[in-house]
């Protein structure tokens, strides 16, 4: 799997997006490039946007919707929505898919800087896409039971964040249950900080969030928090939620408040803070 680069679309891109293939399955989920490419060159509001790598041309393609209100959810006006996102038949499985959602908070936000709010709307029934869009930082907000093709989810990101791209999790195998460590690396390098923790049944307790001091205030530990979730589902998948502990420190509890926990109170009066990742 070679590098990716998305841009808008130009119009040499035309006869590479009549070639792109679905599947019957994969269309009834997303529009072919060609059925929807020349509606939005049309609408001021939407960019058509196209994904390249480095050997093969176009291998993906998507819409960004300014101002697009989905049926049946109520969103700020100012927002994008991703719309008709796919990857060639012949190019999948070969991982693009997450090179695109992973990229995909920094291409909007260079090419939206005025947006604050992104918005896509994926298929309830479609685990491997909603894992993917959450590891990439997006929060699932809300479910339809009675989309135009079935249930479905929204999943929102908030563009006035530091996001990085290039993250992987690793469980630390050395680190015995139920204690665990989970290192954070960045640009498939060594660690760069990690994520410790205590399991108890359905709870993964957090005790110590480090990143590295070179690395700190560029997002490395908010983007960590926001693949965890993710991460565990597939290595841990008994544990159901995530909880920390946490002083008055206002800066130490934004983090985590930024990427979904929410603050509660103990019957002892000790705060902590909570979020689910098992549902």
């Amino acid at each position: 799997m070679s590098e990716i680069h998305i841009r808008p679309f130009m119009e040499k891109d035309r006869p590479s997006l009549a070639a792109f293939k679905l599947s019957e399955q994969q269309q009834i989920y997303s529009s072919l490039p060609v059925d929807v490419l020349d509606d939005a060159i049309r609408d001021p509001d939407r960019t058509p946007c196209v994904v390249l790598n480095e050997t093969d041309g176009i291998i993906g393609f998507f819409v960004l919707h300014k101002h697009y209100q989905h049926e049946g959810y109520a969103t700020p006006h100012e927002v994008v929505y991703i719309r008709s996102l796919s990857i060639n038949e012949a190019f999948q499985g070969r991982g693009y898919g997450t090179k695109v959602a992973m990229s995909l908070p920094l291409f909007v936000q260079e090419h939206f800087a005025n947006f604050d709010h992104l918005y896509l709307v994926v298929d309830a029934e479609n685990q491997g896409a909603w894992n993917l869009y959450e590891r990439a930082g997006f929060a699932h907000t809300a479910t339809k039971e009675d989309g135009p093709i079935g249930k479905e989810r929204l999943y929102y990101l908030d563009l006035d964040q530091k996001y990085v791209h290039n993250i992987k999790l690793k469980k630390d195998e050395s680190v015995e249950s139920p204690n665990i460590k989970v290192d954070i690396i960045l640009n498939q390098k060594k660690p760069v900080g990690h994520i410790d923790g205590v399991i108890n049944g359905e709870v993964l307790n957090i005790s110590h969030l480090y990143v590295e001091e070179s690395e700190r205030n560029r997002g490395v530990a908010s983007s960590a928090l926001r693949q965890l979730g993710t991460f565990l589902r597939r290595v841990l998948p008994d544990v159901k939620q995530l909880v920390v502990h946490t002083d008055d420190a206002r800066d130490r509890a934004r983090l985590f408040e930024r990427v979904g926990f929410v603050r509660l109170e103990d019957e002892d009066r000790k705060k902590r803070l909570m979020k689910y990742i098992n549902y």
